[in-house]
């Protein structure tokens, strides 16, 4: 529960960005819990109902209700001694501030059930209405995560090398061995890897170079990766 390589790629990249701010704010910090499965939700929503306890959630597990449980959401402690929960000096409000500007949404500002230690990403609300309109379940939305951590520029790019590499490897492969055989479109990024040993062939006078290997090589230095 207090993994954070098992929240999304980007509210790992927030927290890092927290971390770094308050540290130079003087405002030590752990990182609590983080996903939650919906049996450690229900846990948390039975307090102050069916078991012992204050009510400290309105959000059920069964119903995937919780941010944490679609790993969107984060707690975090005072870490310097003075007490996990200390708050008598606006500690937590002063952490809250920092996470705001960093474009988090603070549980701090919630008018139901305020959550001081509790932060998460907004790109999909306060709730998880629009999660569980799109995607059903959190496991279908962990599946998208990986295209998530793209850009949209570098997306784009990796399709383009896709659609090429597949395109290239149903035609008959061309090996190409002197610079002199290379088509002109090639010819200044080979010898741009070759001046600085990016790549190199079976000798200095043998390339080596198949054709699909080629044109990956200039859709990459097209794309900037060389520069």
């Amino acid at each position: 529960m207090r993994d954070t390589k098992c929240l999304h790629p980007k509210l790992q990249k927030s927290i890092s960005l927290l971390k770094a701010e308050c540290e130079k704010q003087d405002l030590k910090i752990g990182i609590g819990e983080c996903l939650r499965t919906a049996e450690e939700q229900d846990k948390l929503y039975a307090k102050g109902r069916t078991e012992k306890g204050s009510i400290v959630t309105n959000a059920k597990g069964s119903t995937y209700s919780s941010m944490h449980q679609w790993g969107v959401a984060f707690d975090f402690y005072r870490n310097d001694g003075k007490g996990t929960y200390e708050n008598g000096d606006g500690f937590f409000e002063k952490v809250g501030k920092i996470g705001k500007m960093l474009g988090l949404e603070w549980g701090g500002e919630w008018k139901s059930i305020k959550d001081l230690p509790h932060f998460q990403l907004s790109d999909w609300g306060s709730t998880t209405a629009k999660l569980k309109q799109i995607y059903k379940t959190p496991e279908n939305f962990f599946k998208t995560w990986e295209d998530d951590a793209m850009s949209e520029t570098e997306r784009q790019k990796f399709n383009l090398l896709v659609e090429q590499v597949e395109r290239l490897t149903l035609a008959q492969e061309k090996v190409y061995h002197y610079t002199a055989e290379l088509p002109d479109w090639a010819k200044p990024t080979i010898q741009k890897l070759l001046d600085r040993d990016i790549y190199s062939g079976v000798s200095k006078s043998d390339l080596n170079l198949p054709e699909t290997l080629m044109r990956i090589l200039v859709i990459n230095d097209r794309a900037g990766l060389y520069n």
